[in-house]
């Protein structure tokens, strides 16, 4: 995971979102923003916009993303099929590439390493290099990565189990008190996010724990009330975004406060996100990845791959027209050459 830094402005001309290639243009040239990815990662989600086309800002700071899509309508005389498949596309919408091509078995919900260098997909059980695109290996790994960006985690009846993605080992499991379903972990390595059902008397609860075992601690619900689920930190580990009052929910993470956060929420504006948006974060924290649903809509359904900038709610669609995703059938890579 990661985070494009702020760098210091000293020419009106340098436009910057925590990039590290921000450099002065020449008169009537266009700005460099091409985005960093630096570790440790730092995020500033609410940073004030600096192109007001977030399309062209997408464009400028040369990230992709990981997607996974089919045809809504597929043509079965070109091989097509509802099964969904790999492929990298520019934040901007442009420039997909497919990666995989497999009728009739789904690919899904890539997970980038923090590092940027590898993702895997299907829920950990299959890897791939993220310059090369190369398969490497089927480790059959966890969702979560670890910020060593070489080891999952994911929880196996009551006991965390970390699995090398490399070799495919995984290492003496390590007892909890109960079993949960792992959706990712701090950057610092310290503690893991999740949602639990029916819990402490609420039908909806999302939850964090020490990764080195202990108790499960339950976060305010969001004051709108309904449903709650896909948390997951920004790259930082600072910050969580999550499934919230109708819409997506922003908010601090601080595990020395009670609730894990200072009680503080922003609601990105359901008119634009529709319903059920279960976000990943950019490496800066200052967009996400979700899929639009209508709010008439239901969340089983398929729908489009879109890109909120956290700071105004503007969003744009990336998937092409016509083609559709799922829950965090998304996630982010670096620029090209990086």
């Amino acid at each position: 995971m990661a985070g494009m830094r702020l760098a210091r402005c000293v020419l009106p001309a340098v436009l910057v979102l925590g990039l590290t290639r921000a450099t002065a243009a020449p008169p009537g040239a266009e700005p460099a923003i091409e985005a960093g990815w630096e570790m440790p990662p730092r995020c500033d989600p609410f940073a004030k916009p600096v192109i007001n086309d977030l399309r062209e800002e997408l464009r400028r700071t040369g990230y992709r993303l990981i997607i996974a899509i089919h045809p809504k309508d597929p043509d079965e005389s070109k091989g097509e099929s509802l099964a969904r498949d790999l492929f990298v596309i520019n934040a901007d919408g442009t420039g997909l590439r497919r990666l995989t091509d497999t009728p009739g078995k789904d690919e899904r919900v890539p997970r980038v390493s923090p590092d940027g260098g590898m993702f895997s997909y299907n829920y950990g059980d299959c890897l791939m290099d993220a310059k090369t695109f190369k398969p490497s290996g089927t480790p059959w790994g966890g969702y979560a990565w670890a910020p060593d960006s070489r080891h999952t985690v994911h929880c196996d009846k009551k006991k965390l189990v970390y699995t090398d993605m490399l070799t495919g080992e995984s290492g003496k499991p390590m007892r909890i008190g109960r079993k949960v379903d792992i959706v990712d972990m701090s950057f610092d390595g310290k503690w893991f996010v999740f949602e639990i059902r029916d819990y402490l008397g609420c039908e909806y609860t999302i939850d964090f724990m020490p990764a080195a075992g202990g108790a499960i601690r339950k976060m305010p619900n969001h004051p709108a009330g309904g449903g709650e689920c896909h948390p997951a930190f920004s790259p930082d580990g600072k910050w969580m975004c999550w499934n919230s009052g109708e819409s997506l929910g922003i908010r601090r993470f601080d595990p020395s406060l009670p609730g894990g956060t200072d009680g503080k929420i922003t609601t990105l504006p359901k008119e634009v996100l529709g319903q059920d948006p279960c976000g990943r974060w950019s490496h800066c924290g200052r967009y996400i990845a979700y899929v639009r649903i209508s709010h008439d809509g239901s969340w089983e359904a398929h729908s489009p791959i879109h890109i909120v900038r956290v700071a105004d709610g503007a969003s744009i669609r990336i998937s092409p027209e016509g083609w559709l995703g799922h829950h965090w059938d998304y996630d982010w890579l670096p620029p090209a050459g990086r």
